[in-house]
């Protein structure tokens, strides 16, 4: 499963610890981002692909998860093959799906971060705000469609 690949490049892993293991996709808090994608209804993905590679996945779901906010507000996953990563990739994937949440008519969408990745700083650039904050990670917020 393609999602299943992404979801795995999607966890925050520090360069100095060692990997995690795969098996922890199988628990309940991650597989529910991915548990039969497509069938549910706000269920939407776009990729990257060059030649002919899907390199990176951007995807959303109403999903009570880390990045959960409230109902009515989907949650938004996203990853790229770490040699593919700091090419502006995800940025063009990241507006790429607020295109397509915001012309679907979305109030908006949430996302989870850790504090030590690099992308908060992405999520920050392209608008996302700060609603909570938990030990480790920041809960994040971007609204699209802020008069709804």
């Amino acid at each position: 499963m393609l999602l299943l690949d992404f979801l795995y490049e999607a966890i925050y892993q520090s360069e100095s610890s060692q990997p995690i293991p795969r098996t922890i996709l199988q628990q309940p808090p991650l597989w529910k981002y991915i548990e039969n994608f497509g069938s549910r209804k706000g269920d939407l993905c776009a990729v990257a692909i060059i030649d002919n590679l899907i390199i990176g996945a951007v995807w959303v779901r109403f999903v009570h998860s880390y990045g959960f906010v409230r109902e009515k507000l989907p949650e938004l996953s996203i990853s790229l093959y770490p040699e593919y990563r700091g090419q502006g990739i995800g940025t063009q994937l990241m507006l790429y799906i607020q295109g397509m949440l915001k012309k679907a008519g979305y109030y908006g969408v949430s996302l989870s971060v850790s504090k030590q990745n690099r992308a908060f700083q992405l999520y920050q650039t392209l608008g996302f705000s700060i609603v909570q904050e938990k030990e480790s990670d920041y809960v994040m917020v971007k609204y699209l469609n802020p008069e709804r």
